[in-house]
């Protein structure tokens, strides 16, 4: 027995290293677990960084290039001949956004589901069936055709540095998760992109579908109140045959297109394109007596950014300039004689035509008094990790039936046909030629020569230069409206006067060139004109942020670039104002139930006091912006029913309520659901209690804690966040923000929710005085590289959240200076 113990205390012991062996061991494996994770993650990383320093082999270049880059990651590529140049750009553009140039392509050519699988079927089927693919493969045909075209060849150069960049084996970070790799671009992917770009601008595809809903379900009374085009003081003009009250039942044949479009556009892994402010001062009104020039092209906000800078000089040129991905051609900058920026013209490229089937065979449609037969195009959707889809597309004389696949999905019988008549797709459309001679132009002149090869979409380019010019040009080619003035509905393929007349030549573009005033300004609005007949017909931004820039350029002042920056910042809606002293005798607290009528005449008070700014700290903007969302709801929902989901994120619903606001007599004043509540004043009142009552749900019963941040944020958002693991954590956190929609500094958002989440605003913010280049000033939401990991991937937030700037150096004195150089040889 005594020995027991030491028996034991040998087993226990034993027991004790057998259990610090294996506790070694999986301290062992983890350690070299975490190593190898360390290991891979620092391959990765490598492979996927950005060279910014020493030299390296680029093939295809004839002589040295050298690029310098400054202390936000910006290249400055000093080249001896253009082709070198733009080889250059290509693939320094691809080491820093190459999987953003090919979610672009991919959207545009309908191959999403290649690289993301089959849930992106429905939007590669959505844009093969508006004809950007066989558009595309039709203009690398022609580009291809005229190989000595000086733009053709900065194309293929550019698109050759691209592809120099696959071939070395580095691979951004997203297609090693997707264990995936890029393919080879070429000029078609250029045209991919380039449609999807005049795609997004095209509010047609939402607006249209709306319009002929409401014609063809609510009848004449209710369409003449609608403003989809731009505001007058007369009831807007008729766009359809009156149809009486007692014959209205017919749905839009485009909706089951409209339902379509609403879902693509919540899974685009891109930012769409929309709205932009552009202004310009002559050297009269210009402290530094020569013009001056300020941009902030509106787009979604998306990581990377969507802007990529460089600076370029040949022999041949030289330009500053902010590039779309995928595009050799910069579509903002400015040069040592000029500048411009670009904002959306709005014009109405799209017409959508219902088309008559013959009753014998349904492959044929009525055109010009004969029976047509649609032209079958099959096309091959390349899924991952499924089979290959074969689709049957279908085309008219006026271009792609829109609406097969949309009805497929429905339960709708024999739907007519909709083909879809779209500037982009007409064949002499060179997407590159027109942005190739903007930043070459060495005059006016030379700069409008330019403008006129450029057909879709269609924009506005304010221009200024160093000889005291400032211009505002109307970029893309215009239709001839037919006979019906009928084209915010559907057209009838079959009827004559629904004809397409073609295009007017670009010298009949409106322009306005040095006009007496010394200024101009662009933010989406109707080209001014005193000829009504001239009148451009276009689906234009609400009024506000054209006539704040108006009320404060038109002021008896000179300006500097501080008070352009001050304009671009400016939170500011003057025509809320309008509207709500209207409205406040009305918004009494005896509306409210007895526990929430303290916190009612607060809020009120709040209202009263309020300036119209959306500045983050404030609570009357929250409060203003929850009563005018419901004040919508009560004038339209109860028409539209379902419809009023897609109607209330469009720029005609805007329009339209700011106009019906004081027009009490239209019969959208109406509630059809709800009679007690028929005629403005109750829709007011309605919606002030409705909007006392959920923020006091949501915040609280006090009212001065409402503030603006607490309902509006900001969030940068990968395009793989809901598609991958882990990919969220490549997001930027969310953030609040000063400015609400169509103010200056436009932070827009869909309506609905508790919560506003910001999905686009300025994609830059660009200031330039003539009379010194070398203090031109910027920013970026984030920054230029792609790659999470890379010290410029948001080295600019937080400037770009503060308001501030950085100078965008133009000085070749100062850029030869900079310490990080990459010099890249034959």
């Amino acid at each position: 027995m005594r020995n027991m113990p030491q028996y034991t205390l040998q087993a226990g012991v034993g027991v004790i290293t057998g259990r610090l062996r294996i506790l070694l061991k999986w301290v062992l494996a983890a350690m070299l677990l975490v190593m190898a994770v360390q290991l891979s993650l620092g391959w990765l990383l490598d492979r996927a960084a950005a060279q910014r320093s020493g030299t390296m082999t680029l093939s295809g270049l004839e002589s040295p290039v050298q690029v310098y880059f400054d202390a936000w990651g910006i290249p400055h590529i000093e080249a001896a001949s253009d082709l070198d140049g733009y080889r250059a750009l290509g693939y320094l553009h691809a080491q820093d956004r190459l999987f953003q140039m090919d979610m672009l392509r991919r959207i545009g050519g309908g191959r999403l589901a290649e690289l993301l699988g089959p849930e992106s079927v429905e939007t590669d089927r959505f844009f093969r069936s508006l004809g950007i693919s066989r558009f595309a493969r039709g203009y690398e045909q022609r580009m291809q055709a005229q190989p000595d075209e000086p733009h053709v060849q900065a194309m293929q150069a550019y698109l050759d540095g691209i592809n120099a960049y696959i071939d070395s084996g580095a691979r951004p970070l997203e297609y090693r998760l997707l264990l995936a790799r890029p393919g080879y671009f070429s000029i078609r992917d250029i045209a991919h992109i380039s449609g999807y770009m005049a795609y997004s601008f095209a509010e047609a595809f939402k607006t249209d579908a709306l319009v002929d809903h409401i014609a063809g379900t609510l009848g004449e009374r209710h369409l003449q109140d609608l403003v989809f085009d731009w505001p007058d003081t007369l009831p807007p003009r008729s766009r359809r045959p009156a149809q009486e009250a007692g014959d209205v039942q017919n749905e839009s044949a485009l909706l089951p297109l409209l339902h379509q479009v609403a879902r693509v556009e919540q899974q685009l892994p891109a930012p769409r394109f929309l709205g932009s402010n552009a202004w310009a001062v002559n050297a009269r009104l210009s402290q530094s007596a020569a013009p001056l020039l300020a941009n902030d092209p509106h787009m979604g906000f998306s990581i990377p950014a969507v802007w990529y800078e460089a600076h370029l000089r040949t022999p041949e040129q030289e330009v500053y300039g902010h590039f779309l991905a995928g595009m050799p051609f910069p579509l903002l900058g400015h040069t040592r004689q000029h500048a411009w920026g670009l904002t959306m013209l709005m014009n109405d490229e799209v017409d959508f035509y219902r088309q008559q089937v013959n009753p014998d065979n349904p492959n044929q449609i009525r055109t010009e008094g004969a029976w047509q037969t649609l032209q079958v195009h099959e096309e091959v959707i390349k899924v991952r990790g499924q089979e290959d889809r074969l689709i049957r597309l279908r085309s008219s004389a006026h271009g792609p039936i829109i609406n097969d696949n949309a009805m497929a999905q429905t339960d709708a019988q024999n739907p007519p046909p909709v083909s879809l008549l779209w500037t982009f797709l007409h064949p002499d459309n060179d997407v590159g030629k027109g942005f190739y001679g903007l930043s070459r132009a060495r005059s006016i002149t030379e700069f409008d020569a330019a403008a006129g090869h450029h057909w879709s979409p269609g924009l506005n380019a304010i221009y200024v230069d160093i000889d005291d010019n400032i211009a505002h040009f109307t970029l893309g080619r215009l239709k001839r409206s037919p006979q019906s003035n009928n084209s915010f509905s559907l057209l009838d393929g079959a009827d004559s006067e629904d004809r397409f007349r073609g295009y007017r030549p670009y010298s009949d573009n409106p322009r306005n060139i040095n006009p007496r005033s010394g200024m101009l300004w662009s933010a989406n609005q109707p080209f001014a004109d005193e000829n009504p007949q001239r009148h451009l017909p276009g689906y234009y931004a609400p009024s506000e942020r054209s006539e704040r820039l108006r009320e404060l350029l038109q002021v008896d002042a000179t300006f500097d670039l501080a008070d352009f920056k001050a304009m671009q910042m400016d939170n500011k809606r003057p025509q809320t104002l309008a509207m709500l002293h209207e409205a406040l005798p009305l918004l009494d607290n005896r509306l409210l139930r007895s526990d929430l009528r303290a916190p009612a005449a607060e809020a009120r008070e709040l209202l009263e006091q309020w300036d119209g700014r959306f500045n983050h700290d404030s609570a009357a903007a929250s409060i203003f912006q929850r009563w005018q969302e419901a004040l919508m709801e009560a004038l339209f929902a109860d028409e539209l029913g379902n419809q009023y989901a897609f109607f209330k994120q469009t720029l005609m619903a805007e329009k339209t309520l700011n106009a019906l606001f004081w027009k009490s007599a239209s019969p959208w004043w109406d509630n059809r659901l709800h009679p007690s509540r028929d005629g403005r004043q109750a829709a007011v009142e309605h919606a002030w209690v409705k909007t006392i009552e959920g923020l006091s749900e949501q915040l609280g019963i006090v009212p001065k804690r409402w503030a603006w941040s607490r309902l509006t944020r900001l969030e940068h958002q990968h395009a793989l966040n809901d598609r991958l693991r882990f990919a969220s954590l490549f997001s930027v956190d969310p953030i609040s923000v000063n400015g609400g929609r169509e103010t200056l500094n436009n932070m827009a958002f869909d309506l609905g929710g508790e919560h506003y989440s910001v999905k686009a605003g300025p994609s830059t913010r660009r200031l330039i005085d003539l009379a010194d280049l070398n203090s031109t000033l910027g920013s970026n939401p984030l920054g230029q590289s792609g790659n999470p990991f890379d010290p410029h991937f948001m080295d600019q937030a937080e400037l770009y959240n503060n308001g501030h700037y950085r100078t965008q150096l133009f000085d070749w004195q100062g850029i030869s200076a900079l310490p990080h150089r990459l010099l890249l040889l034959p």
